[in-house]
């Protein structure tokens, strides 16, 4: 195919950018929640003069990479592949070409589309004025042709790879990278994995996918980055999950505060009985006053039988120095933090955590957990939402396609939540634990902060999911000292947003939703302290 190094063609130009418009008027109408999708669209389509504006400012971009796109053809796609050209054609940065094999060009960056698929006309000059030179990757949001299942995607989340090729659509690589014939893309990106050093996210909608294209993920493609990167000591199921199974089973201390509430504990007990995992458990219950006699006749029963070390903790209740005391008394490499509130419903679910706590890159690892009546609770924590830190996708219907993606793929996140929290004991000791002026809340997210700051990386896997009856023990009340010490630790993600959460997503609902208006969480919190 010839290159496409002319000018834009202002006819075909005007043509695409007024059908885009279209569409947008009729997203705007169509069965998105609230039509937040074609509002959107409406105030994010660049308008004629901006366009024009992009084509007269392109030969004086500081940084104008030649840029190499590979379509992929199906037989009889010809009227998808005049769709893909006319995109290209409209493209108001004209440095690219058009190949049918990466051997046969020279570009500083490659990527790969399918016939059918379009680019905003605007797409390659926002990489191209982005001035991210020097970067390994390059990719952006997308949806599908006629502005439908938008995905505005996170930062770069590489352990979200393990899921499914969630960097999608136009993903831009840098030439010297592609050494190695690969089968399809998510292997590609797998196998550089290691070599990633600089990735760009685009969050915009630059890229519309053909309708018929199902990305699936590649179990083989992960095994065999897990096996050559990860070692012999773990699995990859059928279904995508990678569970810790080492020839000699991990032991992980169970930390579990309570106070009466007995028959919370009981179920939380059952259910680990009922879902076992190949990691040794050292179940740690840290009483803080319990004064019913049934609680103290089960915990003596517990005691005596060897299956618990039961701590008492009669001071007032702080949630961090209960946690940090049946941390400093258990012996066990890996630490479980657990609500007595919870229970697991996945065999396996432990050595899912595992998978990731043992490695050296991941510093804390999450759950999935559950409301009971079976929509989603925790995901991960989003900074800013709600105000100072909230659920990401709290109240959703598992396995449902949203704004933000599938609810049931792996994800990386800057927090999670205490009541399902693991990580090495090494690494508990290198933070020094959790902060104890945090008494009710917080210092759960707030030791996240710190495992990132000291280059970990936080993971939620879906493969280990548990139901949260959500503050069944001690109610709702916050200490107003929780807000302030809050403030103190978030501040910096309050104000820039969170890596992990696309800035073109409100963070006023836990349901991902476009952003449509100025959004400023940082003077929001202020009013709690």
């Amino acid at each position: 195919m010839p290159a496409f190094s002319e000018a834009v063609n202002p006819v075909r130009f005007q043509l695409l950018l007024d059908s885009a418009r279209r569409l947008a008027r009729a997203a705007r109408r169509g069965p998105l929640p609230a039509n937040a999708y074609g509002d959107w669209l409406a105030r994010h389509l660049p308008s004629r003069a901006e366009l024009k504006r992009q084509v007269a400012a392109s030969p004086a971009l500081a940084w104008q990479p030649a840029i190499d796109l590979v379509i992929r053809r199906r037989p009889g796609d010809e009227a998808a592949l005049r769709a893909t050209q006319a995109s290209l054609m409209a493209q108001t940065y004209p440095r690219f070409s058009v190949l049918d094999s990466v051997e046969h060009g020279s570009g500083e960056l490659v990527g790969f589309i399918d016939s059918g698929d379009t680019l905003a006309p605007h797409a390659l000059f926002s990489i191209a004025s982005s001035g991210a030179a020097h970067t390994d990757l390059h990719y952006c949001d997308e949806d599908v042709v006629g502005f439908e299942r938008p995905f505005f995607k996170p930062g770069w989340s590489p352990d979200a790879l393990l899921s499914r090729d969630y960097v999608g659509g136009l993903k831009l690589l840098r030439r010297g990278l592609l050494d190695a014939p690969f089968e399809s893309e998510q292997q590609l990106l797998l196998r550089l994995l290691p070599r990633l050093r600089k990735v760009h996210h685009l969050s915009d909608v630059l890229f519309h996918r053909r309708p018929d294209f199902t990305p699936a993920p590649s179990r083989e493609a992960v095994a065999e980055h897990v096996a050559r990167n990860w070692g012999p000591n773990y699995r990859v199921a059928a279904d995508g999950g990678i569970f810790f199974e080492p020839k000699t089973s991990p032991r992980v201390a169970v930390i579990i505060p309570l106070r009466d509430k007995i028959e919370l504990l009981r179920g939380c007990l059952l259910s680990l009985e009922r879902r076992p995992s190949r990691a040794g458990i050292e179940l740690i219950i840290v009483d803080n006053g319990s004064v019913e006699p049934a609680t103290h006749a089960f915990l003596a029963q517990l005691a005596a039988s060897g299956r618990a070390t039961v701590l008492p903790y009669p001071q007032q209740f702080n949630w961090s120095a209960v946690n940090n005391l049946g941390a400093a008394r258990s012996r066990a490499e890996y630490l479980l933090f657990l609500n007595n509130d919870v229970e697991a419903l996945t065999e396996g679910w432990l050595d899912a955590m595992l998978a990731f706590a043992s490695r050296p890159e991941i510093g804390i690892v999450g759950a999935q957990l559950l409301y009971p009546d079976g929509t989603l609770q925790h995901t991960g924590v989003v900074m800013g939402m709600t105000g100072y830190a909230g659920h990401m996708l709290a109240g959703t219907p598992p396995a449902e396609w949203t704004y933000c993606g599938p609810t049931d793929m792996i994800r990386n996140c800057t927090a999670v939540t205490g009541a399902c929290m693991m990580m090495r004991r090494a690494l508990f000791e290198e933070l020094h634990g959790f902060d104890e002026r945090f008494i009710l809340c917080g210092s759960d997210v707030e030791i996240c902060l710190r495992a990132r700051k000291a280059g970990y990386r936080t993971v939620v896997t879906p493969h280990a999911r548990l139901t949260h009856f959500e503050s069944k023990t001690r109610g709702r009340e916050i200490p107003k000292s929780d807000f302030q010490h809050s403030f103190e630790a978030y501040e910096p993600y309050l104000r820039d947003g969170d890596p992990y959460y696309n800035p073109q997503l409100s963070l006023k609902t836990p349901t991902p939703a476009p952003r449509l208006e100025r959004e400023d969480m940082l003077s929001f919190a202020r009013r709690f302290i």
